[in-house]
């Protein structure tokens, strides 16, 4: 130990400064803990009396209860006011950790609450569907949510094997604003895929006004978009679309779009032209009963004599 000690001390005064520096810090080490120690001892004795006197506050309160006196509200606050003011730091942190249970009430609020809307929302297309009298204020509701779930069961209804239920949604489609939806979507909608949706909404509704739309869609930067709108206006069979997708025949050079299905677009379209373009005296001939030589001659006849 003496060797050891000899030893230190020979280091140390070789080398003062080093020395020195480390001694400083060790010091300022330990002036901060001592320093954190008091701190903490502070904060407890400021719980232990914030526990006593709502422990008093609480005894009051009872035994003034108890005699059949009250307290009033002022004071009540002031009360209150005072244990908030002495509270810590620390007992507020624990006071917030009861936040999670009250987000997670919230959460389940919501959940009850959208489950609700869906419920609503089909009933009322039920009735829509029926044709019996519906709440109109949410068929043609502002909320976007809500105008969503309408729409599927819209479109569920457009695309099943009851015409009845589907000229019935396709004319709350119209009335409601849906069909308006469903044409700014495939005009402005950021995504391909939305913009490629509202196409197919338009071919489920089978309705001309949408050709338009759909021909402007044909020039759309995304081959998805260009194929739903080729699709949808192969279900309408408009006429007037022959002429632009015989353009984009000539421009079309990406995969996804084969010039097979705008060919077969364009045959549609051509053979709805030729079923509209029948001349009505052609009908009326071939409606009458074919006559035979005989009835001429018979006619002839009679009218000779």
């Amino acid at each position: 130990m003496k060797e050891r000690a000899h030893y230190w001390l020979l280091l140390a005064q070789l080398n003062p400064i080093p020395v020195a520096a480390g001694t400083l810090i060790l010091l300022l080490i330990i002036t901060l803990l001592l320093m954190q120690r008091r701190r903490a001892k502070s904060t407890r004795r400021v719980r232990s009396v914030t526990k006593s006197t709502a422990a008093g506050t609480t005894a009051a309160s009872e035994a003034a209860t108890t005699k059949g006196t009250s307290i009033p509200v002022e004071e009540a606050a002031a009360a209150t006011a005072a244990s908030i003011a002495r509270s810590t730091p620390k007992d507020r942190e624990d006071k917030s950790e009861t936040t999670p249970i009250t987000s997670a009430s919230v959460a389940a609020a919501t959940d009850d609450g959208r489950r609700e809307r869906i419920n609503r929302v089909a009933d009322e297309a039920k009735k829509v569907l029926s044709g019996d009298p519906y709440d109109e204020s949410l068929i043609g509701s502002d909320d976007q949510e809500t105008r969503r779930l309408v729409g599927a069961e819209l479109l569920s209804a457009l695309v099943g094997r009851n015409a009845e239920r589907r000229e019935r949604a396709r004319a709350s489609f119209m009335k409601h604003g849906y069909f308006d939806d469903a044409t700014r979507d495939l005009r402005i909608a950021e995504s391909d895929n939305e913009r490629a949706a509202a196409a197919r909404r338009l071919s489920f509704v089978h309705d001309r006004e949408a050709t338009p739309h759909l021909i402007g869609a044909l020039g759309d930067p995304s081959p998805d978009v260009r194929r739903a709108a080729i699709e949808a206006l192969m279900d309408l069979r408009d006429p007037a679309a022959i002429g632009p997708l015989n353009s984009l025949m000539q421009s079309e050079t990406d995969r996804k779009v084969p010039r097979t299905l705008i060919r077969q677009a364009v045959e549609a379209c051509a053979i709805s032209s030729e079923d509209t373009a029948t001349p009505a005296s052609d009908l009326s001939f071939a409606s009458l009963p074919p006559t035979s030589p005989q009835s001429f001659e018979t006619d002839r006849e009679v009218i000779e004599i």
